[in-house]
C-alpha cells in the first residue's frame, strides 16, 4: 500500500488538485490563495508544487494531497485514498481492513446498483416501456449511456437478491438507501420498482444516490422518489450533473441552473454543457460553496416569484449573500427548458444569452406589476425590493441598488437605508467551526522567531555557518524548532563536512526520522519562500543577525533573573562572600554579553 500511495502522489499534482477547489494565484515559484478553512481577507494559504505541500499561515492547517482532500471534503483517509486513486488512475489492490471504510463499502453498493439498472434498461424486455418513454422524450442512446440511465423492474427483491449474491449484506443495502425495511419482521424490499432511474453523482462522479421516475403517471404514487439521506448521500451537498459539467462551467465561467434531470439531458443534447439541476430544492450554503470552486456566476432557468418564498427564491437569497452574480433566464411562454429545446433549440441558447441580472429582473417585474405613481405601489415596491437588496453581501453593490430604488419610487436613499431589513443570519457550520475551535493558537515571539530563523537557513543554506557560530542550541525555543535545529547541525557538521555547497534539502529531509519534524521543515521552507523571496544577501544577513540577537537577549534576560534570585537567597542565607562574588561575576559576564549585542 505505501507504494500505491507514492504512485498516487506522483501522478496527482497538488496545484492542479487544489485549483479544482479554490482559485490559486502564482506567487514566485509557489501559489497562494484565500484559505478555504477560515475567514481571511489577505491570502495566507500557500501551495508548493516543488514539494507537493500546502500550508495556511493563518490557521496552521497544512499537509499533502491526502490531508487536503480529507479536510475539504470531510473524508477519512480510506475515502480520500479511493478518491485520489480514481484521479490518478491507480487501481487499489489491497484489501487491508484498515483501508476499507463503511462509506467505501456503500459506494461499492451504489455503483453496482447503477451498473445493474443501466444494463437492465439497455437489454431487458421488461424495460421496453422505459425505452419507449425515453424515445418519446427524444433522449438519445448516447445520452442514456453518458448519464448511465437505468430501469428498476417491477419486483420486490430483484436488486436485493443481486446485491446479496455479490456479497453485500442486507444492512449495507439498506444503509445505501436501496431497500426499505418491512413494517413487520426483519425482511427488506427494493425501494425502486418499475421506475426510470437517474443516478445522482457526487462532484467526483461517484454514484451516491438515485432518483426514480414512475412510468405510470395516472396512478396515485409519487412522480419521483429519491434516495433518503445516507452516509454517502446528502442532498444539500449534491447538484445533478456537476461532476460532468464542472470543467465546462469553469471554462465558460457560468453555471446554468435548471430544475429537473430531463432539463439537464435536453440541454446537453442541445450543446449547452455547463448545466446543473437543483432538483427542485433551494440552494444550500454548502452547494453554493461547492459551486464557487468553479464560478461565481449562475443563470437560473425556473420560476422565480419575487414576492414568494419558493425554493428558487430562497436559493437566490443564499447565492446573493455569498456574493454570487445571479442572472435569470426567461423562457418563451413560460415553458421549462426541456419543452423549449424540443420546440426550438435556438430559443434556449438565445434565452441564455439574454439572461438578465437578478436585480434588473426584479426591478422590471416590480415596474410591470405595480403602479408606482401611487403611494401604495411605492410602499409595496420598497417592501419587496428592500428585502432582496438586504440579502446582497457586497456593500458597494447594495448601495448601487438602493440608489436605483430611490430613483424609481422617488424616496430619498437615506430613508430607504433606514428601512433596510437586517438579513437573517444563515448558520454556516463550517465557518463557525473554522473561526473558533480550529483557530491556530497565538505563538510566542520566541517560537515565531525560531521558526523564521530556521526557515531562512533552510532556504539559504549559505548562512548555516553563521547561524551555528552565533546561536547555541539551548538558546533556541525548547519546542519542535529546537529539535529540527539539532538535526540541521548534525547534517551540516557531520554529513556534508561544514560545506553549504553540499547542502541538499531533500537529502537532509530524508535523514530526519520524525515525520512531524520533516513536515515542519517543509512548512518552514514554504514560509521562507512566502516572506523572504525578494531578499538580497545583505538583507538576509541582517535579518538573521537581528533575530538571533533577539533570542540571545531573551535567553540572557532569563539567566539574569535566575542569578538575581540566587544572589538574593545567598545573601539571606549568609553564604560565604566568595560564593556571592562568583554569582555576581556571572551576572556581570552576562551583562557584557548583552552589551556586545548592541
Amino acid at each position: 500500500m505505501p507504494d500505491q500511495i507514492d504512485e498516487i502522489k506522483a501522478k496527482v499534482d497538488i496545484v492542479d488538485l487544489i485549483s479544482e477547489y479554490i482559485r490559486l494565484k502564482q506567487a514566485g515559484t509557489n501559489w497562494k490563495a484565500l484559505c478555504p478553512f477560515h475567514n481571511e481577507k489577505t491570502p495566507s494559504f500557500m501551495v508548493s508544487r516543488d514539494r507537493q505541500i500546502w500550508h495556511c499561515f493563518g490557521c496552521g492547517e497544512g499537509g499533502d494531497i491526502f490531508s487536503f482532500i480529507q479536510k475539504i471534503e470531510g473524508l477519512e483517509f480510506p475515502e480520500a485514498l479511493r478518491l485520489l486513486a480514481q484521479k490518478a488512475g491507480v487501481k487499489l489492490v489491497s484489501q487491508d481492513p484498515q483501508l476499507t471504510s463503511q462509506k467505501n463499502r456503500l459506494l461499492d453498493v451504489t455503483q453496482m446498483a447503477a451498473n445493474f439498472w443501466h444494463k437492465t434498461l439497455l437489454d431487458s424486455k421488461q424495460a421496453q416501456p422505459a425505452r419507449d418513454y425515453l424515445k418519446k422524450r427524444a433522449v438519445s442512446d448516447q445520452t442514456i449511456t453518458d448519464f448511465k440511465l437505468g430501469y428498476a423492474v417491477d419486483s420486490w427483491d430483484t436488486l436485493i437478491n443481486l446485491l446479496k449474491n455479490k456479497g453485500f449484506r442486507d444492512n449495507e443495502i439498506f444503509l445505501a438507501g436501496l431497500s426499505v425495511k418491512k413494517e413487520r419482521g426483519e425482511n427488506f424490499y427494493d425501494r425502486f420498482r418499475d421506475r426510470l432511474i437517474f443516478p445522482i453523482n457526487d462532484v467526483h462522479g461517484n454514484e451516491v444516490g438515485f432518483s426514480g421516475r414512475t412510468l405510470k403517471p395516472d396512478e396515485k404514487e409519487a412522480k419521483y422518489i429519491n434516495t433518503p439521506q445516507t452516509l454517502i448521500y446528502n442532498k444539500s451537498l449534491v447538484l445533478y450533473n456537476l461532476d460532468k459539467a464542472k470543467t465546462e462551467i469553469k471554462k465558460q465561467n457560468l453555471a446554468i441552473v435548471v430544475e429537473g434531470q430531463m432539463d439537464v439531458l435536453s440541454s446537453v443534447q442541445a450543446g449547452v454543457n455547463n448545466v446543473i439541476a437543483s432538483s427542485g430544492t433551494a440552494f444550500t450554503l454548502d452547494q453554493i460553496r461547492i459551486l464557487k470552486r468553479y464560478t461565481t456566476n449562475i443563470a437560473i432557468a425556473f420560476d422565480t416569484d419575487l414576492a414568494g418564498e419558493s425554493a428558487a427564491k430562497r436559493g437566490i437569497d443564499v447565492a446573493l449573500g455569498q456574493e454570487m452574480n445571479v442572472r435569470i433566464i426567461t423562457l418563451p411562454h413560460g415553458k421549462d427548458p426541456d419543452e423549449c429545446i424540443k420546440n426550438n433549440p435556438s430559443d434556449w441558447t438565445n434565452a441564455i444569452k439574454q439572461a438578465k441580472s437578478i436585480m434588473d429582473y426584479y426591478f422590471d417585474q416590480t415596474k410591470s406589476r405595480l403602479d408606482l405613481t401611487q403611494v401604495d405601489g411605492k410602499k409595496e415596491a420598497a417592501k419587496i425590493l428592500l428585502g432582496i437588496i438586504a440579502k446582497i453581501g457586497n456593500r458597494i453593490e447594495q448601495t448601487h441598488w438602493l440608489q436605483k430604488l430611490s430613483d424609481l419610487i422617488q424616496v430619498p436613499e437615506d430613508i430607504l437605508r433606514e428601512r433596510l431589513p437586517r438579513p437573517k443570519q444563515v448558520y454556516d457550520s463550517k465557518v463557525a467551526e473554522n473561526d473558533t475551535a480550529k483557530a491556530e493558537p497565538l505563538k510566542s515571539k520566541k517560537l515565531m522567531l525560531s521558526e523564521r530563523i530556521l526557515a531562512l537557513v533552510l532556504k539559504f543554506p549559505q548562512f548555516l555557518s553563521q547561524l551555528i557560530d552565533e546561536l547555541e542550541v539551548e538558546i533556541m525555543t525548547k519546542e519542535e524548532p529546537n529539535e529540527l535545529y539539532k538535526e540541521l547541525i548534525v547534517y551540516y557538521t557531520e554529513d556534508i563536512g561544514n560545506s553549504f555547497d553540499n547542502f541538499d534539502y531533500n537529502n537532509f529531509k530524508a535523514k530526519i526520522k520524525s515525520a512531524k519534524l520533516a513536515q515542519l521543515a517543509d512548512t518552514l521552507v514554504l514560509l521562507a519562500e512566502k516572506d523572504f523571496f525578494d531578499f538580497d544577501q545583505e538583507t538576509i544577513r541582517q535579518e538573521l543577525t537581528k533575530m538571533v540577537n533577539f533570542l540571545k537577549r531573551d535567553y540572557y534576560a532569563g539567566q539574569l533573573k535566575e542569578l538575581e534570585a540566587k544572589i538574593k537567597k545567598a545573601e539571606e542565607d549568609n553564604l560565604a562572600p566568595k560564593e556571592i562574588e562568583k554569582l555576581s561575576w556571572q551576572f556581570e559576564k552576562i551583562i557584557k554579553r548583552i552589551n556586545l549585542l548592541d
